[in-house]
């Protein structure tokens, strides 16, 4: 099942039409569907050879390579070779593989290679530079293992470092196009179910469960489950040691969001933790948040947040309960899990209004176009949704609520009420007011928002945008 990827196969085919060599970077964290990707790239090109490398040693490596590429060459004398290294290995190749031919080869994996041979790079480098660059090879060379994509294979002092001729950031879908795996759902189900597993498609796919309640438990919370041991695998592959990120993360989902309330929960003092923070925000675990009026680089106050959906509902929900879950003492948890849903989902479904309301934007539906998006906040007082146009100074404010029972007048009047706290050309701005609600809206608040020029949206209107 393939799904969207649009612009990344299209930016595949637009360098796959150019006459030279080509060398693509592709990385993205585990079960994104990086493999689906160049699987699909590749399944209508009559020359393409896929490698899928794994935990092995060298000569494993090399003898599954070796057969891929047999498979296309049919060349005996590579067969019955035995190649002592990877020096070896890519020297015979420049001496059998076609340099006048579109040849797409995907090496999926890297990384292990990687670490089973750390000279792996500058030996591809050197076959690179002085043959493979000078055919029409198409090279896609994919990772999972994100923090070494970023250093060994992007960063400057790699070997690799001015060869690649792009990279794609494969990244998780959006709910829009995540929607798309949870047809048999309806909108309320799918939001939910999205909180849990993000737009990761993996785990999209593993949904088979007639509900979220059902999903919960039979997919997480019994020790068989794929999710149960998830992030523990996560994090083990991308980290040596992961028990400094366990717990920052940890910290995290259980709402010590600031610097100095994380350094306090893992002991570690705020400069050393930082560091831990810069990594866990590079691979797309966590993001440092700031109000959107504010200056990422110059505001000091910000505030931490779990980013991959999966990994915040698995540390708020899981890893406090392990060990009723082993014992398989989970009948309470679960019901105590689903009482909790509406809190946990309501974090999602700020980011899903986002989302909405950014469409609606781009469609010309909003009384105005906006470039900056993001949340306000100040000591007192938070707004989950504020969007800017610092060239015409139009803001717009909006409240997510998430909830079984309608919206009324009150809370529009707060949404208003809090605005002239957002400092941000306050004499010259135009305001507009947006409010999204999960159950809809009462009688009188139709009526105030109506007065005030308030726009209103309910489940229903997402369901019209979202449900493809």
């Amino acid at each position: 099942m393939f799904i969207n990827r649009e612009s990344e196969l299209n930016h595949l085919e637009e360098e796959y039409s150019k006459d030279t060599s080509r060398f693509v970077v592709l990385y993205g964290r585990r079960r994104i569907g990086k493999t689906a990707l160049i699987e699909e790239f590749g399944k209508n090109k009559k020359d393409f050879i896929y490698y899928l490398a794994d935990q092995q040693t060298e000569t494993q490596q090399i003898e599954s390579f070796k057969q891929q590429i047999y498979e296309y060459t049919h060349d005996d004398f590579l067969l019955k070779t035995r190649f002592n290294n990877w020096d070896q290995f890519f020297s015979y190749l420049t001496k059998i593989l076609p340099a006048d031919k579109r040849l797409v080869i995907g090496i999926d994996e890297i990384t292990y290679l990687i670490k089973s041979t750390p000279a792996f790079l500058s030996i591809l480098q050197k076959y690179w530079d002085t043959s493979f660059s000078k055919t029409k090879i198409f090279l896609i060379v994919s990772g999972s293992h994100v923090g070494m994509m970023l250093r060994n294979v992007l960063n400057y002092d790699s070997p690799l470092y001015g060869r690649r001729t792009s990279q794609i950031h494969l990244k998780a879908f959006d709910f829009r196009h995540a929607s798309m795996f949870l047809k048999n759902f309806d909108i309320e189900e799918r939001v939910m179910l999205y909180s849990i597993t993000g737009g990761v498609a993996k785990y999209l796919l593993l949904i088979e469960e007639r509900s979220t309640r059902e999903f919960i438990k039979k997919k997480i919370l019994e020790k068989e489950g794929f999710f149960y041991q998830e992030s523990i695998f996560l994090l083990s592959q991308e980290f040596k040691n992961p028990n400094v990120y366990l717990s920052i993360l940890k910290a995290i989902a259980l709402g010590q969001t600031k610097l100095n309330e994380i350094s306090n929960f893992v002991g570690i003092e705020g400069k050393k933790v930082t560091r831990y923070l810069d990594v866990l925000q590079e691979i797309g675990f966590i993001v440092r948040q700031v109000p959107v009026t504010e200056d990422p680089l110059h505001f000091r106050k910000g505030v931490y947040s779990i980013e991959d959906n999966f990994l915040d509902f698995w540390f708020r929900f899981v890893l406090p309960n392990r060990s009723r879950i082993e014992l398989r003492d989970t009948r309470d948890l679960l019901d105590s899990i689903m009482d909790s849903m509406p809190d946990h989902t309501s974090s999602a479904f700020e980011n899903i209004g986002m989302e909405f309301l950014q469409g609606l934007g781009k469609a010309g539906k909003l009384p105005a176009q906006f470039s900056d998006w993001g949340k306000w906040w100040d000591r007192l007082n938070e707004i989950d949704i504020v969007a800017l146009n610092s060239d015409k100074q139009d803001i717009l404010f909006c409240e997510c609520k998430w909830q079984k029972r309608k919206s009324d007048a009150d809370a529009i009047k707060h949404l208003l009420d809090k605005a002239p706290k957002v400092n941000w050309f306050n004499k010259d701005r135009k305001e507009h007011f947006a409010f999204i609600s999960k159950a809809g809206f009462t009688g009188k608040a139709v009526e105030f928002a109506h007065d005030n020029s308030v726009l209103l949206f309910e489940l229903k209107d997402m369901k019209n945008y979202f449900v493809l």
